[in-house]
């Protein structure tokens, strides 16, 4: 009788085992996206004025992004990345009534990032590049919609498998056509380019939640 008892509890335990395996796989995450909200400090974007040549500048401040990742392999990820900027245009002299125009700033690209994994304890640096599309949108003018190159580099921090922070520098260039005429409205344009590209700067941080 014992040995049957003894059979049988056998049999139970390795249908328990063969039953909970997959439970416990299915248990462990796969972690595969990362989602990460930022918010940082922005400089740069310069244009001329198209009287006198005067440089127009916008105002460097706040901007906020939100930068998803996808894992691909071990050391990389795709990088989807949406930034903004609120800013505003000083001008040298009144543009239909106005010697300030606020500038909205937008980013939308598509890349990827290569990560160092095993390089520090908890933490892994990056670097990497994406293209997309700048849309400069002035209040009351034309908006303007132009190509994007963006280059980052930074480092991420995790203190549990899912949640970290993430802090980076990153560069935003845009393709303008030399010497032509931006931001028109009723007849009247109120900068040029005078340059093949338009460079913002930036850095950021923010928290990473890793799914």
């Amino acid at each position: 009788m014992s040995r049957r008892i003894d059979r049988g509890r056998a049999a139970f335990a390795v249908f328990g085992c063969t039953c909970c395996a997959p439970l416990a796989v299915g248990a462990e995450p796969q972690h595969q996206a990362e989602l990460t909200p930022m918010i940082g400090y922005r400089s740069g974007g310069s244009f001329e004025d198209p009287v006198d040549g005067s440089a127009l500048d916008l105002d460097e401040g706040a901007s906020q992004a939100l930068i998803v990742n996808l894992d691909h392999d071990a050391n990389t990820q795709w990088e989807i990345v949406y930034g903004r900027q609120d800013s505003q245009l000083n001008l040298v002299r009144a543009f239909q009534g106005r010697t300030q125009v606020d500038v909205n700033v937008h980013q939308f690209s598509v890349g990827g990032i290569y990560v160092w994994r095993d390089a520090y304890a908890g933490v892994i640096p990056f670097v990497g590049a994406s293209i997309g599309a700048t849309r400069l949108s002035p209040e009351g003018l034309d908006p303007a919609t132009r190509p994007l190159l963006s280059f980052t580099a930074g480092y991420k921090f995790f203190l549990a498998d899912n949640i970290g922070a993430r802090i980076e520098a990153r560069a935003y260039g845009t393709a303008l056509e030399t010497d032509s005429a931006i931001f028109c409205g009723n007849g009247a344009c109120l900068a040029r380019v005078d340059s093949e590209g338009f460079w913002q700067y930036e850095v950021n941080a923010g928290i990473t939640l890793r799914f």
